[in-house]
């Protein structure tokens, strides 16, 4: 009789230790499992865990799947994940039958996991391991159960079981319910939820608000939002070190906490708020005085005293911490269940090994997706792999330059550091070790701090294997965060999230609590754009000594300085381990005292020294003090004198144009006025974090960001592209096929060396999705880029044929914008009020869009403008749509379209009307016929087409660059003969494709092309 798996008798199973008996039962039943060896067979490994191999499962899509059972005897299975990787490699290995995926459980004897290892996203590379953790019998095991009755109801085939084994789908699925939660509180006290409508997110008001919580929070709802998701935030915290036992030693405390608590109408005044400002920020000894001083329920003491002080700052009570805060009791309740449905797991997943489980990487996502203004902002979510690819690439690329490690042993061990570090030779390794030790890392953008969490995690890995040494791995983060990892964000919200995240990275590997460092002075809030105030350069508070030009002597006033400098950076390093609520108070205080000392001593306008002392030099969003805060940084020797990484994802923000953000004029002009190697008359904000983080780079230094592609083309990033091509290194740019974000635009990685070298090379990769696996691969040397035309278009579709076709057709110097000029058509709101299919009055013109444009062939739908130029927009010369002759040239499209008018035609602005300038001579035929030949749509495709896979088109600063060729009367008149029959052709529906194709041999002939050349431009149409 078939044994029958209720969700009561799973949950038995995974609250269990493991059994080996029971779990081959298991096997048989639910997985159908018909061939099981009679009793293991051991793996032989050289490895001290024992290895067993179980059998197989034919699913019923016919994959073979391995089942593997591993005793693991030395550590945690936690602690020992790489290694558990490798274990990994030999399952899906033609000794075992060349399984699809395997099935394997690792026992440490406390716990036991069961992983799932395959190529879940079919990404055809190494196998990857999702797991699920049990063994614990005060959980409930929620998801676990609900997938596997899953795989009861649809059946055990391999679609099915990566569908049981998805950690994406349970991320997801957290995301929307804890969305939910946080719209809950906004709107009892504000009244209002965001709501989608029609794909997008609308607020409406949905109720009233409460009027004496909005009053308490001075009607702000910005700081509510944020009052919300950091209070959401320091829970969410807490479940985490429910996860390690920390909180009394229940693994579901949270919520047992609220349901036996007598305070559930007040529970966030009189049980939250005394749990993390009079525990969680307190040392016990001074906790009673703390409680007394609140008026807290000291009966809570005892029942709370083995939770540990933690210091950090992530529970300090803050000025919105103050008011009363009452919320009904289900809205707690609500919230607790929420969390009680999930295993928060307290490690990082990463691409190659994931928990199905909360990980602290939710709390990026949820930052980085939760609020309404993200997309306004430019912050936006960046995928796991994206972040470890950037990590380690930029990780390798600072490696080699500082080391004398040949670059194929720094990849191999950057990469995987077991299989690399037998190659690193042993005289070369301290080395690097101190490079690993001293490198200086920084997210100018930072959000929730992906990025510099990923480097975090690849410094600890290539330190522990390279010393071959038993570290305190805690001990070691804590060391890496104070010493080699620098972040700035100018929103408040994300800089707190980024905190909580490397706190919680350093509880992941503490056996018992201890107090957390202090990351007030190591990721901090500031616009990282701007070190300047009212005109004022604030770098000058940099305390480097200055010599005097005339007796190279250091002025008093310098050592001063100097003196300053190690003083602040003695008290910043203090700071950071300091556990004292005073003496961090003391300390505080001194860095003030002394920073404004400094601003004192620079003799600034009185007046502008009285705003800038009341302002928070520490945490605003005008400036950010890099000198300053980051001394030690900006103090090392000439050539290491900045970072060595800068890596991120800057915001995509346009500061001047129809999309301006709340930027005033005087700071537009401000960054303009700064950023002269990238603000150009749109202000794009990622272009100038791609300027500003070569600038606070030494002289070595690598950038990594993840920005738009449109960097590679647009006219407004010129000044940007010169800049990267002419006086740096542009090392990889990776693009992507699919877009990486939601509705954003198409998205590439760029890598970037500060520094000119002659000939450099770079690579470039096409991917398709986030495996990051070539489909196309090909390196180029930059200086190509640097071309006659000064657009600096990084072309990444040409070969070296299709180059020397450009310089070809480039090669006259001449340029369609040296004979015509090119005007854009009628640009109106509300367009259909002038529109009518009859000539009413004189003002009617004939109209035409682009839709009625082909190539020879204007198709008249009889259709007229009122052209009352004050009552439209804008482009409304009529002179020239009166021309007696122009060429117009279609905007969208994968070819070009261009027809001749000589009937006075007013357009739309999806047509460009061109005309001869002056005093200037060309034949409108003969350029009609170059703009429909097959090699300008070859050199369109090939160098100048924007936004080629969505919605192609031509911007008109790339109309203005086509080449034009020296005409001879001869060919000049026969092409002027074919234009004038294919248009008369054309009215006449005659075919016409035989003359096309002498046209395009005389094209050919006027640009000097050879027949190899020619047969290379055919085959590409």
């Amino acid at each position: 009789m078939a044994t029958i798996y209720t969700s009561d008798s799973l949950r038995n199973i995974f609250q269990s230790s493991f059994n080996l008996t029971q779990w081959y039962s298991f096997s048989q039943h639910f997985f159908n499992a018909s061939e099981l060896k009679e009793k293991p067979e051991r793996i032989i490994e050289n490895t001290s865990d024992e290895g067993y191999y179980l059998g197989n499962i034919n699913t019923t899509d016919s994959y073979r799947i391995g089942l593997f059972h591993y005793n693991i005897r030395q550590g945690s299975v936690a602690n020992k994940r790489v290694g558990l990787r490798n274990l990994v490699k030999s399952f899906i290995n033609p000794t075992w039958g060349e399984f699809d995926a395997a099935l394997v459980v690792f026992d440490s004897g406390d716990h036991w996991r069961l992983s799932f290892i395959c190529d879940i996203k079919g990404e055809a590379t190494s196998p990857k391991r999702y797991t699920y953790v049990f063994g614990s019998d005060n959980l409930l095991y929620r998801t676990p159960i609900e997938r596997f009755n899953f795989l009861k109801k649809k059946g055990v085939s391999f679609e099915n079981l990566k569908i049981a084994f998805s950690v994406e789908a349970l991320s997801d699925e957290f995301f929307n319910k804890y969305r939910e939660q946080y719209a809950d509180f906004i709107q009892y006290i504000t009244g209002k939820r965001f709501v989608k409508v029609g794909g997008k997110w609308e607020e409406k008001v949905l109720g009233e608000p409460n009027a004496a919580l909005m009053q308490a929070f001075d009607h702000n709802e910005k700081k509510i939002r944020d009052y919300v998701k950091k209070m959401m935030g320091r829970i969410t915290f807490l479940h985490f070190l429910q996860r390690k036992g920390w909180m009394c030693g229940d693994l579901n405390y949270m919520q047992n906490m609220f349901e036996n608590s007598v305070y559930k109408n007040d529970y966030l005044d009189s049980v939250l708020e005394p749990l993390f400002f009079g525990i969680l920020n307190t040392k016990p000894a001074e906790r009673e005085a703390l409680f007394a001083n609140y008026g807290w329920d000291k009966s809570l003491l005892a029942e709370w005293k083995d939770i540990p002080y933690l210091n950090g700052g992530l529970f300090e009570r803050d000025t919105e911490d103050e008011p009363e805060s009452r919320f009904p009791s289900e809205y707690f309740k609500r919230l607790f269940q929420f969390f009680s449905e999930y295993n928060f797991t307290i490690d990082e997943n990463d691409p190659n090994d994931a928990e199905v489980g909360v990980d602290p990487e939710m709390l990026g996502k949820i930052f980085e997706n939760l609020l309404e203004d993200n997309k306004d902002k430019g912050a936006f979510y960046t995928p796991k792999e994206i972040v470890r690819y950037m990590c380690q690439e930029s990780l390798i690329a600072y490696l080699e330059t500082n080391t004398s490690v040949a670059k194929d042993k720094i990849r191999k061990f950057v990469l995987s550091p077991e299989d690399g570090v037998a190659d690193i030779p042993d005289n070369k390794k301290p080395k690097l070790l101190t490079a690993l030790e001293e490198v200086k890392i920084c997210d100018p953008a930072i959000g929730s701090g992906a990025f510099p969490m990923g480097l975090l995690n690849e410094l600890l890995h290539c330190r522990e294997v390279l010393s071959g040494k038993h570290y305190d791995r805690a001990e070691i983060k804590k060391s890496i965060i104070q010493n080699n990892i620098y972040g700035v964000d100018i929103e408040k919200g994300a800089v707190d999230i980024a905190r909580l995240r490397f706190w919680l990275s350093i509880v992941v590997d503490e056996e018992t609590p201890s107090p957390l460092p202090n990351l007030d002075y190591k990721i901090m809030q500031g616009n990282s754009l701007v070190e300047s105030f009212m005109g004022v350069d604030l770098s000058k508070l940099t305390y480097e000594k200055e010599y005097k030009k005339d007796k190279g002597e250091i002025s008093l006033f310098d050592d001063e300085k100097n003196r300053l400098q190690k003083t602040v950076s003695h008290l910043l390093s203090s700071y950071y381990s300091c556990s004292d609520h005073d003496r961090k108070v003391k300390l505080q205080q001194e860095i003030s005292d002394t920073i404004n000392k400094q601003l004192e001593e620079q003799a600034y306008n009185p007046a502008i020294l009285g705003k800038l002392k009341t302002i928070n030099l520490a945490e605003n969003n005008k400036f950010f003090l890099w000198h300053t805060w980051f001394s030690d940084v900006f103090s090392r020797p000439s050539d290491c004198n900045g970072f060595d990484i800068v890596i991120g994802n800057p915001p995509y923000i346009t500061y001047r144009g129809k999309e301006k953000n709340s930027i005033s004029d005087s700071e537009l002009n401000n960054l303009i006025a700064t950023y002269t190697h990238s603000a150009e008359y749109k202000v794009n904000s990622y272009a100038l974090f791609t300027e500003a983080g070569i600038n606070i780079c030494n002289n070595q230094g690598t950038i990594s960001y993840i920005i738009p592609g449109t960097i590679l083309q647009n006219d407004y990033l010129k000044k940007i592209r010169e800049f990267l091509i002419c006086r740096n290194q542009i090392k990889e740019i990776v693009s992507f096929s699919n877009k990486v974000f939601n509705a954003v635009t198409d998205s590439i990685i760029l890598r970037c060396k500060k520094g000119v070298v002659e000939n450099n090379t770079m690579l470039f990769k096409r991917v398709s999705d986030l495996s990051l696996v070539p489909i196309e691969e090909k390196e180029f040397v930059t200086g190509e880029w640097n071309n006659s035309n000064k657009l600096y278009v990084i072309d990444l579709k040409s070969t070296s044929t299709d180059s020397v076709i450009f310089s070809k057709m480039e090669a006259s110097g001449m340029k369609v914008e040296d004979y015509y000029k090119i005007y854009v058509g009628i640009v109106a709101k509300g367009i259909k009020q002038f529109l009518s299919n009859t000539k009413d009055t004189i003002y009617h013109k004939k109209y035409l869009q682009g839709k009625h444009i082909a190539p020879y062939q204007i198709v008249f739908k009889s259709v007229y403008i009122n052209f009352i130029p004050e009552l439209l927009h804008s482009n409304t010369d009529q002179s020239v749509y009166e021309q007696k002759e122009k060429i117009l040239v279609r905007k969208t499209g994968n070819i070009l379209m261009a027809s001749l008018d000589s009937e006075q035609y007013y357009t739309d602005q999806s047509l460009y009307n061109l005309y001869l300038k002056p005093n200037k001579r060309y034949s409108n035929r003969v350029l009609l016929a170059i703009l429909n030949s097959k090699l300008l749509n070859y050199y369109y495709n090939k160098k100048l087409i924007t936004n080629a896979d969505v919605f192609p088109y031509i911007k008109g600063v790339h109309l203005k660059m086509f080449p034009l060729p020296h005409l001879s009367d001869g060919v000049e008149s026969e092409l002027s003969d074919l234009v004038d029959t294919i248009i008369r052709y054309k009215k006449q529906n005659i075919e016409t494709s035989v003359i096309c194709n002498k046209i395009d041999k005389l094209v050919y002939q006027l640009y000097g092309l050879t027949d190899t050349e020619i047969k290379t431009i055919e085959q590409s149409i």
